[in-house]
């Protein structure tokens, strides 16, 4: 796990900005995805999806006509590789894990978007993921877009879940508008740039939220660590989280040494007085059963 934690942050340490910087969506995918099976070759995985894929490719038009290029995109994405939104069972693990989305060509909008972004960037297209709030888009930077200022309002999107559709402004405003019922106010922020980063964390957390509702505690334990190592804003908060999860299986030492980091990096004195009361209670449960 060590090894993999290392090549992910290695990736992430190198983009800078994720409208500039280039940067592998499909080997960040099949990485995280290997925090969970320890033996998958990354290599071999990329190689034999681009052995299906590249000739595929090779008849992408030769054109300035971006949004040609996108439509040839999304043809091989939906038509010849099958891709699509597994909206029958949405919270099957498999759909968070790479991998298994090459193999089942079914899985959720980040990891959709993930395979999308590969595809444009094996054509030449610069695509970067949006954080829409509860959905996950991919945008793509026509040449007239870098180095120049256009309205937020010009850009446009693609929703590898939805058939690779593509999206303006209005419908992203609709469709948050019919999401969150109004609760959510839609303006640029809904619509910004997620740095590998952020969809590391993103993807790390809807493994999080499976595995809590599972009870699945053994997994729980390693993407809390993939957050720890990886993730600096949910760090300080996953420490504690793990150390509560060292105590319920019994490892003391562990979940005290977790609640002693989380304490000296916390700045709330009130959480810190709360995880001092568990570590209190985690190094009494270790002398005793000792």
């Amino acid at each position: 796990m060590d090894s993999t934690i290392a090549e992910i942050t290695a990736i992430l340490s190198k983009v800078k900005s994720p409208t500039l910087d280039d940067w592998d969506p499909l080997r960040l995918g099949l990485l995280l995805a290997k925090l969970e099976y320890e033996d998958l070759d990354v290599d071999a995985q990329m190689k034999a999806f681009y052995e299906q894929v590249d000739p595929l490719l090779v008849a992408c038009p030769q054109t300035d006509q971006i949004w040609e290029k996108v439509a040839f995109v999304s043809r091989i994405f939906n038509e010849d590789l099958g891709f699509k939104g597994d909206t029958n069972n949405y919270y099957n693990i498999k759909n968070s894990f790479l991998n298994d989305v090459l193999l089942r060509r079914k899985g959720i909008p980040i990891t959709l978007s993930l395979v999308y972004m590969s595809l444009c960037r094996k054509v030449g297209l610069k695509a970067i993921g949006i954080a829409f709030p509860g959905h996950f888009l991919v945008r793509i930077i026509s040449p007239d877009e870098e180095g120049s200022a256009i309205s937020w309002r010009q850009q446009r999107f693609v929703d590898a879940f939805d058939s690779a559709k593509v999206l303006n402004v209005d419908d992203c405003e609709k469709r948050l508008e019919e999401w969150t019922r109004g609760v959510l106010v839609f303006g640029p922020e809904a619509l910004k740039v997620a740095h590998p980063q952020e969809i590391t964390s993103r993807m790390l957390r809807n493994l999080k939220a499976i595995f809590q509702e599972k009870e699945d505690l053994p997994r729980l334990y390693w993407v809390l660590t993939g957050l720890i190592e990886l993730c600096p804003s949910e760090g300080i908060e996953s420490l504690k989280e793990r150390g509560l999860l060292m105590g319920r299986m019994g490892r003391y030492a562990n979940a005290a040494a977790d609640l002693k980091a989380y304490m000296s990096s916390c700045q709330d004195a009130q959480r810190v007085a709360h995880a001092e009361r568990l570590l209190r209670f985690f190094e009494s449960q270790r002398e005793f059963t000792n």
